[in-house]
């Protein structure tokens, strides 16, 4: 009995003196488990029954420590209570979040928005759920959201503008669609939201320009197409487009130079064709209406046939040697001076001795057959067969080979550029007509190669 007191008096002193000694310290809280993740504070706005504050804070607490299950109860169970408790939803939604399961996070991250618009941890879910899903278009929505809540967001305004750069093709592409459907709106609309993330875009603003063209808006168009060109010379779409626009606004040589200008950086066969008609018709719109009627003229005079040269022929004129250097002194002021000019230094019809050009003189058929010879001499690519037609020698029933017209008649018979009558006769002497005119130059385009 004395032993076992002893051993008990022992034990109480043990206890005692552990109980003077120092208390051992409290544990540290641990670090928060996702510290990235904005806090989903209860504005003060928001009447909450206290349990469910302190069951949506002690939720918070338990998404940070990592019990995201035990999280997830407890913000469900404040939902249950308080449907309309977006705090808690937006916690839930952060929960689905750390859990990848972004689809159901996106949708609770919506829902708490829609109950409180200008609650900021719920559009950061928002972008974040939806960056990650690849839904640019609704992360773009609520990036922007973020930025209008709290702009001093340096790292928001980055992403968005990446996002923003990875959605322009898409966006192009809508716009093209809808202008191809001929929706000027929607597709106005697109391409000007595609714009304000590219401003310096060629793409978009050719696009631009041929929805303004196709909606009937020509200086609007001008002004883009103007500055897709200035902004990088060297796109050959781009002074096409500027082509369409100042055809559709009357400037045909303005278009034609366009064209030119677009060939010389991408040569496609269409864009040539366009500035040779357009530049024709450009010639065509300055000169007197009597021109006009030379196709179908009973005869035309030596100022009409020039111009007609000039204008149908003019890259083969301007690329001739010059070979005259005479000056004409009667076709100053005259309407055909700038078409006389070029085809009298090419060689290809004459000035006479006394300066004279005499742009009222009728043309006669030798007089063509001359002309139409000397532009076969200055078309390089085809002198084997300029050589060929030389030695072919038809025979005229009015033109014999000692006749002063008979080479010149018989090489443009020979090239196909004239003909002679029914009888064999070439009539050098009859006046030349409008069709005869027409159809040489015709001919001479064809071996050229326009």
């Amino acid at each position: 009995m004395r032993t076992r007191g002893r051993r008990a008096l022992v034990g109480l002193l043990a206890l005692a003196i552990a109980a003077c000694g120092p208390k051992p310290a409290p544990l540290a809280p641990a670090a928060p488990k996702y510290p990235d993740l904005p806090v989903p504070v209860i504005p003060a706005a928001l009447v909450v029954a206290e349990p469910l504050r302190a069951r949506h804070n002690d939720a918070w607490q338990l998404v940070q420590a990592g019990d995201l299950r035990g999280a997830s109860r407890a913000f469900n169970e404040n939902l249950r209570a308080m449907p309309e408790f977006y705090p808690s939803e937006t916690g839930l939604g952060y929960v689905l979040l750390v859990q990848k399961d972004f689809d159901q996070a996106a949708r609770r991250f919506a829902s708490a928005a829609a109950k409180n618009a200008n609650y900021l941890p719920a559009w950061i879910g928002a972008a974040e759920a939806n960056m990650a899903r690849g839904a640019d278009a609704e992360a773009i929505v609520a990036l922007e959201r973020v930025l209008a809540l709290d702009p001093q967001r340096p790292e928001t305004k980055g992403r968005l503008e990446l996002l923003r750069f990875k959605q322009l093709p898409a966006m192009i592409e809508s716009g093209q669609r809808a202008r191809r459907a001929e929706r000027w709106d929607e597709a106005k609309t697109t391409l000007e939201k595609a714009l304000a993330m590219s401003p310096t875009s060629p793409v978009i603003l050719r696009e631009l320009a041929l929805v303004e063209l196709g909606a009937g808006a020509l200086p609007a168009a001008e002004t883009r197409a103007r500055r897709a060109v200035a902004v990088d010379e060297r796109d050959a779409e781009s002074h096409a487009t500027l082509a369409m626009v100042l055809e559709a606004r009357g400037n045909n040589r303005g278009a034609a130079d366009e064209y030119d200008r677009a060939v010389a950086l991408d040569p496609r066969p269409e864009w040539r064709e366009k500035a040779t008609g357009l530049r024709s018709s450009a010639e065509l719109a300055v000169i007197p209406p009597e021109f006009r009627t030379v196709p179908t003229a009973a005869t035309v005079t030596r100022a009409q046939v020039a111009a007609y040269i000039g204008i149908r022929l003019e890259r083969l004129i301007a690329r001739a040697p010059a070979r005259v250097t005479a000056v004409a002194t009667d076709i100053r002021n005259h309407w055909a001076s700038s078409w006389i000019l070029p085809v009298t230094r090419a060689g290809i019809m004459e000035i006479q001795p006394n300066h004279m050009f005499e742009p009222a003189a009728q043309v006669r058929r030798g007089d063509l057959a001359r002309i139409v010879s000397q532009l076969l001499t200055i078309i390089p690519q085809r002198q084997m067969d300029l050589a060929r037609w030389r030695q072919a020698k038809p025979r005229f029933a009015d033109v014999p080979a000692s006749h002063v017209f008979y080479p010149a008649a018989a090489l443009a018979v020979s090239a196909g550029a004239m003909n002679p009558d029914a009888g064999s006769r070439f009539d050098p002497t009859r006046p030349a007509s409008g069709p005869d005119l027409v159809a040489a130059i015709g001919r001479i385009e064809d071996i050229a190669g326009r």
